[in-house]
């Protein structure tokens, strides 16, 4: 009996390492399928949490149509502008007819620590080179005691119960305001619970805001931070390190773990060097230009950024916003021939912290060569060596949490990478 279940395992690895080579480019971490299961779905389905109201300043839901857990702090309110949903239409989630609201705006006191303030950084030097700066530049000077500032770097800190979710992907969004860095040469920083996060400043860093207009962006975070996402208490820093006086603000943060795919309801198009790397940044998906340059991706409505790249050449970045349907955002980039500068390592930030769940074969990423290497465990193969054993171990081969380690975690996988 033992033999034959073997065997039958066997097979399965074979079945899926003949699948595993037919997806070899699939990028997991970045936007993996996910199935849920019968039990998810019904939960799901009778849940009461929502999501809808703006005016809260604090929203924690579970099994929602976005994520298994949502997390905004913040109202959604254009920062502070009461008019701005009722009478003009504010929807930074489709980021169509995005309404210029007035400044500086009151303080409202009850505004979680960080959002609806403007901020200028921490190493402020003084000058006012935007409205913003002259506006927080009247606060210092004691002239102004009724609108909302802030002192220092923008901070914030989001508050849930994370209990018993199993980390399969993450998504920071910061609905910003008057973010200025291609105009002013400002630098942003970003920290999440006090670590270096540039995937994330690295969109605020080509962003070039007017209007004033509060607008999405949209992060995904990569496994190394997931044991600080799971802990429950997320802090999030953005600094100004230049001191160039670039006032910003943001309107709210919103925090999904486990999100489903249906948020990607943006595409867009663009033109560069053919063959060029592509980046969308925020993430480390990556796609390759056409034979005529041309690339494509989907995205989350808000502001978008590129990064293109390619041997011989420049790299360049370009922005834009990107709707929920009819995204007129193409962005043609013309690379100069020069000696590039290398791109975010990202395996970097799946190296540390916890140890991403699923990630058999320790490469920073969930992929069918996972499955591969959990299955030829689960029937035993004596050819895994010390080292790989170490990592199934460490990425937890009861992939289903039923308490005992069978062809049916391998199954439960597929199903999640499928």
């Amino acid at each position: 009996m033992a033999s034959t279940r073997k065997r039958i395992i066997s097979m399965f690895a074979a079945a899926a390492l003949a699948v595993c080579t037919l997806s070899q480019n699939t990028h997991l971490l970045l936007r993996p399928a996910i199935t849920a299961s019968a039990e998810d779905k019904a939960l799901s389905e009778t849940s009461s949490a929502s999501v809808s109201d703006w005016n809260e300043k604090l929203v924690v839901s579970r099994n929602t149509a976005e994520a298994e857990l949502v997390v905004r702090v913040g109202d959604i309110d254009a920062c502070n502008d009461e008019n701005a949903v009722a009478d003009h239409g504010y929807d930074p989630f489709t980021a169509k007819s995005q309404y210029s609201h007035g400044y500086p705006w009151p303080k409202d006191e009850t505004d979680p620590a960080g959002t609806d303030r403007i901020f200028v950084g921490s190493k402020w030097n003084g000058e006012a080179t935007d409205g913003y700066s002259s506006n927080y530049d009247n606060y210092k000077m004691g002239y102004d005691e009724e609108n909302a500032y802030g002192d220092g770097a923008l901070s914030f800190t989001m508050e849930y119960d994370a209990s018993g979710i199993k980390m399969k992907n993450v998504i920071l969004q910061l609905c910003i305001d008057d973010f200025q860095a291609v105009s002013w040469n400002s630098e942003f920083t970003v920290t999440l619970n006090g670590k270096d996060a540039p995937f994330i400043a690295e969109l605020l860093n080509h962003t070039d805001q007017t209007g004033p207009t509060a607008y999405i962006v949209s992060a995904m975070i990569p496994s190394g931070f997931f044991a600080d996402i799971a802990s429950g208490k997320l802090t999030v820093v953005i600094d100004e390190t230049t001191g160039v006086g670039d006032g910003y603000a943001i309107d709210f943060a919103k925090l999904l773990i486990n999100y489903d795919d249906q948020i990607f309801t943006g595409t867009f198009s663009g033109k560069t060097e053919p063959g060029a790397t592509v980046r969308l940044l925020g993430t480390s998906t990556t796609v390759t230009a056409s034979s005529t340059g041309v690339f494509t991706f989907n995205a989350i409505p808000g502001i978008n950024a590129v990064r293109a790249s390619k041997d011989g050449f420049v790299e360049k970045f370009n922005s834009g916003i990107v709707l929920s349907a009819g995204t007129e955002w193409k962005p043609e980039i013309v690379l100069e021939k020069g000696e590039g500068s290398p791109d975010i390592d990202f395996s970097k930030f799946a190296e540390t912290g916890l140890v991403m769940r699923g990630d058999y074969n320790g490469d920073g990423k969930v992929s069918m060569s996972d499955a591969v290497f959990l299955a030829r465990f689960v029937s035993e193969d004596t050819a895994l060596n010390a080292e790989e054993i170490g990592n199934i171990l460490a990425a937890e081969p009861d992939y289903d949490i039923d308490g005992v380690v069978t062809i049916l975690d391998v199954t439960a996988l597929l199903k999640d990478i499928s």
